[in-house]
């Protein structure tokens, strides 16, 4: 139970501080003149640091892939990385699929204000 609790405990300090560098983040990003490389740069950092996989062989406990990846990288070698390289790198195309859509909507709208 106890594991459990820290489990949690865990996932909710990896949050709420990944939302806090995300809102720094987030600002810091604010491109006026390149709208396509703000929705772009913005969607994959919350692909890279929301993308959870699974810690260990067995699939009982999930953290963020990114670390998953360097922890493999570093304790099993180069050749396990790609257990949660292949769910990161779906996430990561998602999100540029997302960027687009979001930068073709803005583009609409600004479009429609200027007429």
């Amino acid at each position: 139970m106890a594991a459990e609790s820290n489990y949690y405990g865990v996932w909710l300090v990896y949050s709420l501080s990944s939302l806090v560098f995300l809102s720094v983040y987030w600002r810091a990003t604010r491109f006026p003149r390149w709208p396509v490389l703000k929705h772009s740069l913005r969607c994959l950092m919350i692909a890279v640091i929301f993308t959870p996989w699974y810690a260990n062989s067995d699939g009982d406990t999930l953290a963020p892939a990114l670390m998953v990846i360097t922890l493999d990288a570093i304790t099993r070698g180069l050749g396990e990385v790609s257990r949660a390289l292949v769910p990161l790198l779906l996430a990561l195309l998602l999100a540029e699929l997302i960027a687009l859509v979001l930068f073709f909507r803005e583009r609409g709208r600004s479009r429609q204000k200027s007429e």
